[in-house]
């Protein structure tokens, strides 16, 4: 998929969290936006952490591939906007390593996410819920090459979206515990950090964490 097709996913997704923030209440007959408080933004809210594996298809000119799986973890703090849309920050960092060279390479790739997160929630059970979570922020990568004694590194900051998935269940009224995958797309290319063996194809990077949290009043 093109890199202006994830970035129309990600608006259509957010589209929700946006229109459900235009509630207004009527007074004299006439509409008028309703207070903060009054619809339920920052009522509370939830912190989770979760850590798990990651994946990247991207390989340099010539084949093989920069990484294998690596591991994931990261935490999420989020205000209830609405019973079914919280919003607020995400920060994730991701590393891989090949376990052998690569074209006489050895790859170790880093990331670090920052984003604004959001969280579209359906109750299916009274103690199980589906939910979306979507993100608009930034990414930093930094690939590191070694070949013959020798070692490069670069790194980047760009701009950076992520879709995907989960489930939760409630293990007490205010823990809960869930699985969730997540589709990152950091807008650069890998010619940005190889400048030999890249190519102009986006990093992309699959993450499936374990999640555990808590909500908070």
């Amino acid at each position: 998929m093109k890199p202006l097709n994830h970035l129309l996913l990600s608006i259509f997704l957010l589209l929700p969290a946006f229109v459900s923030a235009q509630q207004y209440t009527t007074v004299n007959g006439q509409k008028e936006f309703a207070d903060l408080a009054d619809w339920g933004a920052y009522h509370g809210g939830e912190f989770s952490f979760g850590m798990g594996v990651t994946s990247s298809p991207n390989s340099p000119d010539g084949g093989g591939n920069y990484t294998k799986n690596g591991a994931v973890v990261g935490g999420t703090w989020l205000v209830t906007m609405t019973p079914h849309i919280s919003s607020g920050f995400d920060y994730t960092y991701a590393g891989f390593r090949t376990p052998a060279p690569v074209q006489n390479v050895r790859y170790t790739l880093e990331a670090q996410e920052v984003f604004a997160a959001f969280k579209l929630k359906w109750d299916i059970a009274p103690r199980f819920r589906l939910y979306l979570p979507v993100g608009l922020g930034a990414a930093y990568l930094s690939l590191t090459q070694r070949k013959d004694g020798m070692e490069l590194k670069r790194g980047k900051w760009a701009f950076a979206a992520y879709g995907g998935a989960g489930a939760e269940v409630d293990i007490t009224p205010t823990v809960f515990a869930g699985v969730e995958y997540r589709y990152v797309q950091p807008f650069i290319q890998t010619g940005d950090l190889d400048s030999m063996g890249g190519s102009s194809r986006y990093f992309q990077f699959h993450h499936l964490f374990l999640r555990l949290g808590k909500r908070f009043d």
